[in-house]
């Protein structure tokens, strides 16, 4: 499992394509290789982002945003991934018109749809639920109804909203086992963000049974911060990757 983060952590530093090249600067510094790509600035071309992305020697493997903002203009988003050598387009929560049974029938058909595009240009497509995505819908989660209709379909798992939801994290991960290509680990304490470890989301067996299930990437993120955010997302990252190691030595249950 790759460990990485998500660039939304950044967007305030990311409005322009020097700032985009000093983020990355610091990405680097800090021992990070693998990114998610999310809200950076449109001015910023997707020519200058793979560059600055070559030029720090990082890797981006996704592309993430709103439905709404995919779904308005999908080539936007593909061509960053094909710039970029990304393989995932990831979209996020189910559009607030579409929380109802009909609603949701026709986002399963605006994915299906946004699957066949991605897939003529070799790329695949994520979900990332929010908290909202798992409230019952006529009696069905949509979640799992997206699951049960798209076969293809792959999340991209958000640990912080699935614990806001409810659900135990070892055990609803290891039921999605083949189903989860990617995580995003953050963390809360009282009403604001804290570096993913530090605050109350209950990790335990969390990050071994991500590790038991196959996901692929693991990133840290933290879109809001008190003190300075590259400190934060060290901080995080130092704490994935030790947890990762405790977990393959025997030292978390798997």
């Amino acid at each position: 499992m790759e460990t990485g983060i998500q660039i939304s952590s950044l967007k305030p530093l990311l409005t322009d394509a020097e700032q985009v090249r000093a983020a990355f600067a610091r990405l680097a510094a800090i021992g990070c290789e693998t990114v998610q790509l999310q809200w950076v600035d449109r001015s910023v071309s997707a020519r200058d982002l793979a560059a600055a992305l070559k030029e720090r020697g990082l890797r981006s493997v996704s592309v993430q945003d709103v439905s709404d903002c995919v779904m308005a203009d999908p080539n936007y988003y593909l061509e960053l991934n094909a710039r970029t050598g990304a393989q995932w387009l990831c979209v996020s929560r189910v559009p607030r018109p579409m929380q109802s049974p009909d609603g949701l029938e026709r986002y399963v058909e605006s994915l299906r749809d946004l699957m066949t595009l991605a897939a003529r240009q070799g790329q695949r497509l994520c979900f990332h639920p929010v908290g909202t995505d798992y409230a019952p819908v006529g009696g069905l989660c949509p979640v799992e109804l997206l699951l049960d209709r798209l076969p293809e379909l792959q999340l991209c798992l958000d640990l912080y909203h699935l614990s806001e939801a409810g659900y135990a994290l070892p055990e609803w991960i290891r039921a999605h086992a083949g189903r989860i290509e990617m995580v995003h680990l953050k963390d809360g304490k009282g009403d604001r963000l804290v570096p993913a470890g530090q605050g109350e989301v209950p990790w335990d067996g969390a990050v071994a049974a991500c590790l038991a299930s196959g996901v692929s990437y693991a990133f840290v993120e933290q879109e809001s911060w008190d003190r300075d955010p590259y400190a934060c997302l060290d901080e995080a990252l130092r704490w994935l990757r030790t947890e990762i190691r405790a977990a393959r030595s025997g030292c978390r249950e798997v």
